[in-house]
């Protein structure tokens, strides 16, 4: 019972750290998207400033060549970012599975455990009873 116990504590801790992990995936990703709009919008303005578009001009901006540069590297890192996110929701899927088993498997032990326990004190009444019974039994004849 008490390595039933342990084992869903280590279960619960792996599936809470996994948790962790996703959501620090997840708000590292936010934080990308957040910051490659706010690139977009730089060059946008870098763009309409110089009234020069074309990354191929020779006086396009320095700072929109290097803002495209960084939101590129960021685009790079944001499809990274979400393939790992994907692979730690797996893991965690797969981590709520083992501890829903192993759950299922120490719920189903407590309730055999219990059922035993009430059968014991059923046939301890039952022969309380069957004493007494036939102790009132004796004292008649």
């Amino acid at each position: 019972m008490k390595a039933r116990t342990s084992l869903i504590r280590v279960q619960r801790f792996q599936v809470e750290e996994i948790q962790r992990r996703v959501a620090d995936l997840e708000q590292m990703l936010d934080d990308f998207r957040r910051e490659e709009e706010e690139l977009e919008k730089r060059v946008r303005y870098e763009q309409q400033k110089a009234g020069i578009s074309d990354e191929g001009h020779y006086a396009y901006p320095t700072y929109a060549k290097y803002a495209s540069m960084r939101r590129d590297n960021l685009a790079q890192s944001i499809s990274e970012l979400s393939r790992q996110v994907d692979a730690e929701r797996e893991k965690l899927a797969e981590a709520f599975e083992d501890l829903k088993k192993v759950e299922l498997v120490d719920e189903s032990a407590r309730a055999r455990a219990k059922a035993e326990a009430q059968r014991r004190e059923q046939a301890d009444l039952d022969e309380m009873s069957l004493n007494m019974h036939r102790n009132g039994a004796a004292d008649v004849r």
